[in-house]
């Protein structure tokens, strides 16, 4: 989501040009609209730099790039800003008190893309006691079996954020949230650590759901059913 004195056109003011910040930053944010969404939110610099140490992206040079400077802040407060295009992920981070740059990175998430067939999510489904996982299971079922649904790790707090704010709008507007509430609190409970996802498109509706750490059950399910008169629509 987009804060109030967040924007594409505010980063591309705040992000240098100097060694150590991607040519490739400048390049996506001078090709994404100005309206694009930003994604934002804050973490204790510790936090935030344990979390990407532990994540899937651990050792790579941009993730270590991104890392080095939060080690001198302790648990001072850090915001984080994050722009989407295509399978490019913008990162920059700044100091909360200030708005001090600090670091920024693209990461490439079509390298190494991980995926779950619909039958090992299906059997995942029907061994979880998670809130509306029948639900969702109803809804994995109109995929072939042997269909693959790419897995991605994010931040939990920060997903939990935007479920709450994105479909929280969604719900006023007319769809039908499902589990939001229990989704949000089980993410919400791992703080700044990453967890995996998968997200299906699915006629009529979107179903979300996270796993635990260790990738072997589910954490917890919101399914996202669209107004009838919007489900002819193309989607973007």
């Amino acid at each position: 989501m987009t804060t109030p004195g967040t924007s594409v056109p505010l980063l591309r003011l705040t992000l240098p040009r100097c060694l150590g910040v991607p040519d490739r930053a400048h390049e996506v944010l001078a090709a994404v609209p100005d309206g694009t969404d930003v994604l934002t939110y804050d973490a204790p610099a510790a936090a935030l730099a344990r979390a990407l140490r532990r994540s899937r992206r651990a050792g790579e040079p941009g993730n270590d790039a991104l890392v080095a400077p939060l080690d001198a802040l302790g648990d001072e407060p850090v915001l984080v800003r994050q722009v989407d295009f295509g399978d490019e992920l913008v990162t920059i981070l700044l100091r909360a008190t200030d708005g001090t740059f600090l670091s920024a990175t693209v990461t490439d998430r079509s390298a190494g893309v991980e995926t779950i067939g619909a039958d090992e999510l299906a059997t995942l489904l029907r061994a979880s006691a998670a809130p509306g996982a029948d639900r969702a299971l109803e809804l994995v079922r109109l995929l072939a079996p042997d269909d693959r649904v790419r897995r991605f790790e994010q931040g939990a707090r920060s997903t939990a954020r935007t479920f709450a704010t994105k479909y929280g709008l969604a719900a006023e507007r007319g769809s039908t949230v499902l589990d939001l509430e229990s989704f949000v609190a089980a993410v919400s409970r791992f703080g700044a650590d990453d967890l995996p996802f998968c997200a299906l498109d699915v006629p009529g509706a979107v179903v979300t759901v996270a796993f635990t750490p260790d990738r072997t059950a589910v954490l917890a399910t919101t399914i996202a059913r669209r107004p009838a008169d919007d489900q002819g629509e193309d989607r973007s």
